[in-house]
């Protein structure tokens, strides 16, 4: 039943409106910003350098609101109990907006407001996850809360070494969150990608699933996690992401049918799940020959999070708003197109061509901004605007 009375503004009635808008604004805003700072090589910002910040408000600001508003959906629609809305949503959401708002004080102002935000909206977004989850009994859950919980320990150590200015530290933090991340895409993956696919290709189709391949998924992400950002083993760095890649491209091709391509829903999320494996393989001739790994940490962020988490975003935003998802926009390779080729060109360009490092990051930043801008502007009427069934949600 719904606890709020019907007046309630409908960004507020479910997660997944208020955190994708918000998602997706700060998705432009922060890159915008990060485009002019990173070709003017100026920086206003806390004590942070330009690149621990950038990557920092990726994971922290943008993906964890696209992650927020997923969960806080989907926890519903698996245990049958509300989740937050209304004045908590709200609070919750102002806990983010505040935090992205401190990240770009300058370096005079205290750390702490940032901090405290931040990790405040994590703590939250946490219990709001774990109260429906823990009321149900659904156990199973825990693979899921237990990544949002490692999330939350990064957060934290990252804050811990930022106040003692510990490069380090934060980058290893921030390196472990990605992996989280990843981890956390993959779990999703395995549950809602082949129901998706043998539901929405047209056609009657069996994907094949393996218990063995999601434990060994499971086993060997912790542990080239844990080697990767605690130890330094390069040779075992290597054979972990040689095991991952086989591990998932044996999981996804047991997922492909040729009708993907038509369906624009379907094709975004295995793409997005394609640039994870590419930022496993891209990363073991780095561990290998001990060359900077830049290229396989955005195809992991850029290629895989960016990707996958927009069209869980336009995935949602649609059917959830009580819209058939089997008459998707036609709009949306418009969206997901520019991304994809940005990903591609920020991953692979530099390594084919170095000279212009500097121009391929930039067309990477400006086709990111376009993706997500073209999102907002069709999907906001959509987000902001009452089912058209006239049902709560």
């Amino acid at each position: 039943m719904n606890t709020l009375p019907l007046n309630c503004p409908v960004v507020l009635q479910t997660g997944f409106r208020i955190f994708f808008l918000g998602a997706a604004a700060y998705a432009v805003l922060s890159m915008a910003f990060w485009f002019v700072f990173y070709v003017a090589g100026g920086n206003i910002f806390v004590a942070m350098p330009l690149t621990v910040w950038h990557g920092h408000e990726m994971i922290f600001g943008f993906t964890m609101a696209a992650v927020a508003g997923f969960l806080l959906t989907a926890v519903m629609n698996w245990t049958g109990l509300p989740t937050l809305n209304g004045w908590p949503l709200l609070i919750l959401f102002l806990f983010w907006a505040m935090a992205r708002v401190f990240a770009f004080m300058p370096a005079s102002f205290p750390l702490w407001p940032m901090a405290l935000c931040d990790t405040a909206f994590l703590v939250f977004l946490s219990g709001a996850v774990m109260r429906p989850i823990i009321a149900a009994r659904q156990w199973r859950q825990s693979a899921v809360f237990s990544k949002l919980i490692l999330i939350l320990s990064s957060g934290i150590v990252f804050y811990g070494a930022l106040f003692h200015a510990d490069l380090k530290v934060e980058r290893k933090a921030l390196r472990f969150a990605v992996y989280m991340v990843a981890s956390l895409i993959f779990t999703i993956s395995r549950r809602v990608l082949p129901f998706f696919i043998e539901r929405g290709v047209g056609y009657p189709v069996t994907l094949r699933n393996s218990q063995v391949l999601d434990l060994a998924s499971l086993v060997f992400l912790i542990a080239f996690s844990f080697v990767d950002v605690f130890w330094n083993f390069p040779v075992t760095v290597a054979i972990l992401c040689a095991l991952l890649v086989m591990v998932h491209t044996l999981r996804l091709s047991g997922w492909y049918t040729p009708g993907i391509w038509r369906k624009p829903l379907l094709w975004v999320l295995f793409v997005g799940y394609a640039f994870l494996i590419m930022g496993f393989l891209l990363k073991i001739p780095a561990a290998l020959y001990h060359r900077p790994d830049d290229s396989a940490l955005h195809a992991l962020t850029a290629g895989g999070i960016g990707i996958f988490t927009l069209g869980m975003m336009a995935r949602v935003s649609w059917g959830h708003t009580g819209r058939n998802i089997a008459e998707a926009p036609r709009q949306l390779p418009f969206i997901f197109v520019p991304l994809a080729a940005g990903a591609m060109v920020r991953v692979f360009s530099p390594i084919l061509d170095g000279s212009k490092h500097a121009l391929w990051i930039a067309s990477g930043q400006i086709l990111w901004m376009l993706s997500f801008g073209l999102y907002l502007f069709f999907y906001f009427r959509i987000l902001t605007s009452s089912r058209p069934d006239g049902k709560w949600g």
